[in-house]
């Protein structure tokens, strides 16, 4: 039974009534007045109910603002419950506080509850603070005994206290259905116990709190006879060390059937598990809406997680908008590569869960195996950060599974690694992936040896991530109809510097539509980037292909323009380094003279001797006297042959002594400077004939995918989204329309051209 429902069994059997716009309540039989806009009025009001229709205690016997003998006149116990109509024997005692108050204020609730049952010397105590009280065997303890005395609940009309407060199937005993704030604030309560007071990172603290979640929502789903007791709850006298043990034992029992989900133990102690029980114990996770569960974790995530790790949340307009616009079928496989708490996994599936209902009865087999088949085994997500990745099983172990399918690690990192990991993670895989991937971080050679395997990273010392998640969704994508929803910064589609990010966009994909999103769609997460949202169709393996030999075909006449270019160039720069510096100019011009001489002799003596000219001399000669034919020197004439011989022998010796002269001549007039600046201003030559062949290469290949991939583009600008900057809602969202002008867009984009 929910907890909301007592109000309206009290006014419908007149226990209550609410007065001026629900602004009063009276209490017909204590004939009391008091205001209903105060929350601790309300908790009170549904207990008073509770008292009279759970507890059976007649109305005449319970008593409101009882005043506390031996304490200030101005403390009033909130309800007592007596055993005599003179009201002079209290039975039970009740201390009433809103919802949602603190560990240390429900602890400072339990002494004041104790103090004012001993002064008024009650049998049994209860501290009600929304979904969240604890009670106490008062009077067979010693004042101040504060663990052993906890009971299950009061007992039911001065009875005994029973063992279990709940039961499976008996509608007294029963877990509540509880509404989304409600749910939001018990989350907020179990997430302060644990954090205490920051003792524990929040991190630290959501993943004792995921753990301890995981094991209740087992216990729920644990069969069970009716009138069997959950053993996810405090039971009579029953102590924290009892308590512990017992979750302890069914967290390994969970952790036994379910490894993926956690490995590490609960590492909070006895006394605070002790409270969180308390938070949880009386509520059903299972059993209430899957829209209310996700729309109060996303909630609860938000507020929690905001700030320190925001940039794992997109907000949920926009993930509604890009799950809506790919229109998932029931038999895809859909990926979200950084997934965060898993919000695009999330609205896939209720996206399934509602399809179902179209083909399906709410209530038979067919529709929860429609849509739970699709989240048990076709979604998939990866997250880097292992805290967030916990954090979205978590989601989806609350929205009902899918869990299994998440893993922790670079969605960048080698295929061959994330498949030893999970074996579904593998190339052309998946019909539809929709990510929001992280945007501003880079990842380094340095760092990451994996860069150079992408073709949008080879060749660079660093890349942005965001760029690498758009080859590597390519990767992850069938061929032909595989989608891709993915949000990006304006940058790439705008920024000169990142037309080869675009350009490998059109090579790639089929672009089906582009919409702007607002400036302020991820300010209330503390990142100011403007963004757009690209929806994308893979090619098929023949058009892919087919592209690829039209680039390749283009590149080769390019290459064959442009690189006699670039060695003349080269060879240039080559030609007026050999020749040196200007006073290496002058050093060789100072020795030309000597060189033709013997250089002369030498060719004379080689015709005379009809002997072909070592390659040395063949070098000299080309340098120095290089338009100069040899003619036979006249005085060698009349030399014999062995005399030509000998001369010729004095001649190399003089030519390698004036080399050996020249060289150290040569060397000793270098200048490095002059040099660097000769190699720098051919690079430059160098660099431009590369840019223009780079240029001319790029304006082919995108004139040659103009006049191939000319089809129609859905283009949309987003104003308003559903909320403001600060993440208020607005009443007005743009993305609604969009879908649906989208829709007609596909089936006549020739009236929108």
């Amino acid at each position: 039974m929910n907890q909301t429902d007592f109000l309206q069994i009290g006014q419908q059997k007149g226990y209550i009534q609410l007065l001026n716009d629900e602004k009063r309540i009276h209490y017909v039989v204590p004939d009391k007045n008091y205001r209903f806009t105060d929350p601790e009025e309300k908790i009170r009001a549904r207990f008073y109910v509770e008292l009279i229709e759970q507890f059976q205690y007649d109305p005449s016997l319970i008593e409101l603002e009882v005043p506390v003998p031996r304490r200030t006149p101005s403390d009033f116990a909130d309800i007592v419950v007596f055993q005599d109509d003179d009201k002079k024997t209290p039975f039970i005692v009740v201390e009433c506080k809103k919802d949602g108050i603190s560990e240390a204020e429900f602890k400072q609730a339990i002494e004041q509850v104790f103090g004012n049952c001993h002064s008024l010397r009650g049998h049994y105590a209860a501290v009600v603070a929304g979904n969240t009280r604890r009670s106490f065997d008062v009077k067979n303890y010693k004042p101040g005994e504060r663990s052993q005395n906890i009971i299950a609940d009061p007992p039911v009309r001065y009875g005994e206290v029973q063992e279990w407060r709940y039961l499976k199937g008996v509608p007294q005993s029963e877990l509540s259905v509880i509404e989304k704030d409600e749910l939001i604030r018990v989350l907020g309560q179990c997430q302060d116990t644990l954090w205490q007071g920051g003792k524990l990172a929040p991190t630290d603290a959501f993943d004792e709190l995921a753990k301890i979640l995981f094991i209740k929502i087992r216990d729920e789903k644990k069969a069970r006879r009716k009138g069997e007791p959950y053993d996810f709850q405090i039971k009579t006298h029953e102590t924290p060390k009892s308590v512990a043990n017992r979750i302890n034992r069914l967290y390994k029992d969970a952790k036994a059937q379910d490894p993926e989900v956690f490995t590490e133990n609960i590492e909070i102690d006895e006394n605070r598990l002790v409270s969180v029980v308390n938070h949880l114990q009386g509520i059903s996770l299972n059993q209430t809406d899957l829209d209310v569960k996700g729309v109060a974790f996303e909630k609860f995530l938000g507020n929690f997680f905001k700030g320190e790790t925001g940039q794992f949340f997109t907000p949920r307009q926009v993930v509604e908008f890009m799950v809506d616009m790919v229109n998932p079928d029931h038999e895809e496989r859909i990926l979200d590569p950084a997934c965060g708490s898993g919000g695009f996994l999330l609205h896939a599936m209720d996206y399934i869960r509602k399809q179902a209902s179209e083909y399906h009865d709410k209530e038979s087999r067919e529709h929860y195996l429609h849509w739970h088949d699709f989240a048990e085994k076709r979604l998939f997500g990866i997250e880097v950060n292992d805290s967030i990745a916990r954090v979205a099983k978590m989601n989806m172990i609350i929205h009902d599974d899918g869990h299994s399918n998440v893993i922790s690690n670079d969605a960048l990192i080698n295929f061959d690694i994330l498949y030893k990991q999970h074996n579904s993670f593998e190339k052309e895989k998946f019909d539809t992936i929709l990510t929001n991937p992280p945007f501003g971080a880079v990842v380094k050679q340095s760092e990451s040896p994996y860069l150079d395997k992408f073709e949008l990273g080879k060749g660079n010392q660093s890349q942005k991530t965001e760029i690498l998640f758009l080859e590597r969704c390519f990767d992850f994508l069938k061929w032909e109809t595989g989608k891709l929803a993915i949000i990006l910064p304006d940058g790439i589609l705008t920024n000169s510097s990142l037309q080869y990010v675009r350009d490998y966009i059109e090579r790639h994909f089929k672009i089906l539509a582009v919409v702007s999103l607002p400036q302020i769609a991820f300010s209330h997460y503390g990142a100011g980037v403007k963004t757009s949202i690209l929806f994308l169709q893979k090619f098929s393996e023949q058009e892919y292909n087919r592209y690829q030999a039209a680039i390749d075909q283009i590149t080769a006449k390019n290459e064959s323009v442009f690189t006699p270019k670039i060695d003349e160039l080269e060879n240039e720069k080559q030609s007026i380094i050999k020749k040196g510096s200007p006073a290496q100019v002058d050093v060789t011009e100072n020795y030309r003279q000597q060189f033709i001489s013997i250089l002369d002799n030498i060719d004379a003596l080689n015709q005379k001797l009809d002997k072909a000219p070592t390659k040395k001399v063949q070098d000299l000669s080309a340098f120095f006297f290089p338009e100069i034919e040899s003619t036979l020197t006249t005085e060698f004439e009349l030399f014999d042959p062995q005399t030509a011989r000998a001369e010729l022998k004095e001649q190399t010796s003089a030519l390698n002594d004036l080399e050996k002269q020249y060289k150290e001549a040569f060397k000793a007039a270098a200048d490095s400077e002059w040099e660097s600046e000769i190699k720098a201003e051919y690079k430059e030559k160098i660099d431009a004939v590369k840019e223009e062949w780079e240029e001319k290469n790029t304006e082919d290949i995108r004139e040659w995918v103009r006049e191939n991939a000319n089809h129609p583009i859905f283009m949309a600008i987003a104003e308003r989204i559903g909320y403001d900057a600060t993440g208020r809602k607005d009443p007005i969202n743009d993305l609604k329309a969009i879908c649906e002008e989208y829709r007609k867009f596909i089936e006549n984009p020739d009236f929108f051209g």
